[in-house]
């Protein structure tokens, strides 16, 4: 009984996460960061990998993090929402070039040099998010921001283009901002 209202849980959060409509409270909380996630999930459906990496072809995706991060408590959304046909796992990645080897997306928390990290990171198959204020447009794929006491994103589809992904337009459609720079 336990673990039905765990996945109810997590399906009420991809559910908000999808529409874009997550209150302030759930930040006041301590739920941010399972918010962030529930978002995350639901960027694996509306991003397209090259055929190396394409979701439909693996079993496992990697979902990274790198510094200090606001979202390495929710790790438990991502193992919920696994199936037997798509094992999600949250991996702590200490090397950034471990990255290109395995992760699909990384979340990339507080590091000194986050303009290296992208530099390095611009043309290699993986979907970099973050919460660090302005990351759209310093050259981040999707940025999380608060907007109207909600959590919004910002999606900078010339980076995106750059690494070889695509973005389902249902998702440029919900973002706050589209940077194309």
């Amino acid at each position: 009984m336990n673990n039905v209202r765990h996945r109810l849980a997590v399906i009420a959060l991809i559910v908000s996460g999808l529409i874009l409509n997550v209150p302030q409270t759930l930040a006041d909380d301590g739920k941010e960061s399972l918010v962030k996630a529930a978002f995350i999930y639901n960027f694996v459906k509306f991003v397209e990998w090259p055929d190396g990496k394409s979701i439909g072809k693996l079993s496992n995706i990697d979902i990274c993090t790198l510094g200090i991060s606001s979202i390495d408590n929710a790790a438990n959304v991502f193992k919920a929402a696994s199936t037997d046909k798509l094992k999600l796992t949250m991996v702590q990645e200490k090397e950034l070039s471990n990255i290109v080897k395995h992760c699909h997306i990384v979340f990339i928390g507080e590091s000194d040099n986050l303009e290296q990290t992208l530099a390095s990171l611009k043309s290699s198959p993986v979907l970099t998010v973050s919460d660090r204020e302005g990351f759209a447009e310093k050259g981040g794929m999707i940025g999380f921001v608060k907007s109207d006491n909600k959590i919004k994103i910002e999606v900078n589809t010339k980076a995106i283009s750059a690494a070889g992904l695509r973005v389902d337009a249902q998702l440029l459609e919900i973002a706050l901002k589209v940077i194309d720079k």
